[in-house]
């Protein structure tokens, strides 16, 4: 695996992306098994619904904590080294989380489980778009994007199944093994290949050679946050219907169990695949933006659904809505890619994925808020204004680019 993760396309950087994808998954597997388990650790350690959903915001106060250390780790040190390092973190915490008896304890094991997933995470988007130019980088951030959420979808059946097998504290054990699994190997491949601690000075340069300059000039504030309104009203959608209201509903109103929750999110994968060819060559091949809007315009269905009469085709639709418009981050990284300095992308992505964190840190505790103090069509309907505003904002303030840098016309920057 080459230093900074991704030089020239090649045969060599192929096997570095299969090896950071793979991480990138087994986390997320590891990280997101937690979800259907949810309302049987809250049952276990007598958590009302308010404290279920205060768990998930912990894990997102641990990746907003996170998230610009990560991004200037991924420009400073060798992507195996950091992965490494994030596989002791989640091994700690999920083996913590495993023998908790408090919600205090679960709470600090919670949040420490999403800083190893901010770690992973910005590594891996790090990597993957700086691993071609930018002709192809929106197929190349599909991959990351299908790594990643094809390890939350299974994550959570993987979870459910084991939980039905024997209980959610044998299921978070199997969590921390991964994490055990993912130190060795990333800690081998590094120590192995006889690495520096910190990238050289000349990586930024090589970087530039082989993903060329920027295709247009650098995004300014009010795009930014533009941009990353579409990570925020994504992950407040995962974090607060997927991971929060949809086992609620499942487990409280239409009476499924854990195994089923689990394999409900987790069949949602399969379509993933689907969504993230049409996110990545799409977008090389027409938009970045022309794929974006249509990418939230689906998880803003998604939450109306959930809006309407409980109902198992519903909350089954709204799952997969939501699981394929979530593709919609990896464009907007794409586009972020597309007009930044290779050297200054780390920081540049960890202040992205800071702003769209704070999706994860508020998105469950308002539909776990508004599930228990009014109903489940109240945290639905919240949502979907979320979705509605990156929607408007998308369209209005980012530039799209058509190809490999035309700017796309009557559009301001």
């Amino acid at each position: 695996m080459s230093t900074g993760a991704a030089v020239a396309p090649g045969g060599a950087d192929r096997a570095s992306r299969a090896v950071i994808g793979a991480i990138v998954f087994a986390v997320a597997v590891a990280a997101f098994s937690r979800v259907p388990l949810l309302p049987d650790i809250g049952a276990d350690l007598s958590l009302t619904a308010g404290q279920v959903g205060l768990l998930t915001t912990a894990f997102g106060l641990g990746r907003l904590i996170m998230d610009l250390p990560a991004g200037r780790l991924a420009d400073a040190i060798d992507p195996t080294l950091a992965l490494a390092a994030s596989g002791v973190a989640l091994a700690f915490s999920a083996g913590l989380l495993a023998a908790a008896g408090s919600f205090a304890v679960a709470m600090f094991a919670s949040g420490v489980i999403g800083c190893a997933t901010a770690v992973t995470n910005t590594t891996g988007m790090y990597a993957f778009a700086t691993a071609t130019a930018a002709q192809r980088r929106g197929a190349s951030m599909a991959l990351y994007t299908t790594a990643l959420m094809s390890g939350q979808m299974v994550g959570p059946a993987i979870g459910g199944a084991l939980a039905t097998l024997a209980d959610w504290r044998v299921a978070i054990s199997v969590s921390a093994a991964i994490g055990v699994i993912v130190a060795l190997v990333c800690g081998r491949i590094w120590a192995r290949a006889g690495r520096p601690l910190r990238i050289s000075a000349g990586a930024g340069a090589a970087r530039r050679a082989a993903v060329g300059e920027p295709s247009g000039p650098a995004p300014g504030r009010v795009e930014l946050l533009a941009l990353a309104a579409v990570p925020f009203a994504t992950f407040f959608g995962i974090a607060g219907l997927t991971q929060t209201l949809i086992p609620l509903i499942g487990s409280g109103e239409l009476g499924l169990s854990a195994s089923a929750i689990g394999f409900a999110i987790g069949g949602a994968a399969a379509a993933r695949f689907v969504s993230a060819w049409y996110a990545g060559v799409g977008s090389d091949r027409w938009s970045r933006k022309a794929v974006v809007v249509p990418m939230l315009v689906l998880m803003l269905a998604g939450a109306l659904l959930l809006a309407l009469p409980v109902g198992t085709g519903t909350w089954l639709a709204s799952i997969f809505a939501l699981a394929i418009g979530s593709s919609g981050i990896s464009v907007a990284a794409a586009a972020l890619a597309d007009r930044v300095e290779p050297d200054r992308l780390g920081h540049e992505l960890g202040v992205f994925r800071l702003l769209g964190d704070l999706g994860l840190l508020v998105g469950p505790a308002v539909s776990a808020f508004l599930y228990q103090e009014v109903d489940a069509r109240s945290a639905a309907l919240a949502a979907a204004a979320v979705f509605a505003i990156a929607v408007v904002t998308t369209l209005v303030w980012v530039r799209g680019t058509r190809g490999p840098g035309a700017a796309e016309p009557g559009l301001a920057g």
